[in-house]
């Protein structure tokens, strides 16, 4: 019997290798866009480019994705940051103007803070946009197949989280074309023909304050 003791990536990407028959494998790291990153999000990227660099010793083709998160909201102003973001708050962070006027936007601000620290540790990757794949329709299918399952997937949140919201309404969150926000928006009917979602702007709370919607 072996005795040889293998490294718990080396172990993982053998069961992906097994369990899986792909011509590319992709692991991925989540680049949150709304804050500054901290030890917990290079220590992500560390352990999932690790897997990809196991495939790779398996002669395996693999590629390692650094995915921001930058359709979410601006929850609160990060320390030491101007006020003036105060006036985004819930709005998508590319959305958000850059207050250092280096980037285009305050999510690619954050996001380069992140990739910066991953080319330090010559980690390499392909980055996407979570605001330019939603707008490229890349996920449209997905999207399409939630929201045509909306009753099911409402009932699986439920299980799972606790969360009853998305059993009376879809689990899509809209920006509001109006007032630009997308925490006070609460999707009410899929229309599976025309592919396009109704919805108002309610309001929300977004990081313990209250934001009245536009209607």
């Amino acid at each position: 019997m072996s005795t040889e003791k293998k490294f718990w990536v080396e172990k993982l990407a053998e069961e992906v290798r097994e369990k899986f028959k792909v011509s590319l494998y992709r692991t991925e790291n989540g680049v949150g866009a709304s804050g500054i990153p901290h030890i917990g999000s290079i220590s992500d990227a560390v352990r999932s480019y690790g897997v990809k660099l196991a495939l790779e010793e398996f002669g395996l083709k693999a590629e390692h994705i650094a995915f921001s998160d930058d359709k979410d909201g601006l929850r609160k102003v990060p320390h030491g940051f101007p006020e003036e973001l105060k006036n985004h708050i819930g709005k998508p962070v590319t959305s958000v103007p850059d207050p250092f006027r280096c980037h285009e936007s305050y999510g690619d601000h954050m996001s380069s803070m992140l990739l910066d620290a991953l080319d330090t540790f010559g980690i390499e990757y392909k980055f996407m946009s979570g605001t330019r794949v939603y707008k490229s329709g890349l996920l449209n299918p997905q999207i399409h197949a939630i929201l045509v399952n909306a009753k099911k997937v409402g009932e699986i949140i439920l299980e799972v989280t606790g969360q009853e919201k998305y059993t009376h309404v879809l689990p899509y969150l809209p920006v509001c074309a109006n007032c630009g926000r997308i925490y006070t928006t609460e999707a009410v009917s899929y229309d599976p023909n025309a592919r396009s979602v109704e919805y108002v702007c309610v309001g929300g709370e977004i990081a313990g304050k209250w934001y009245e919607g536009c209607g």
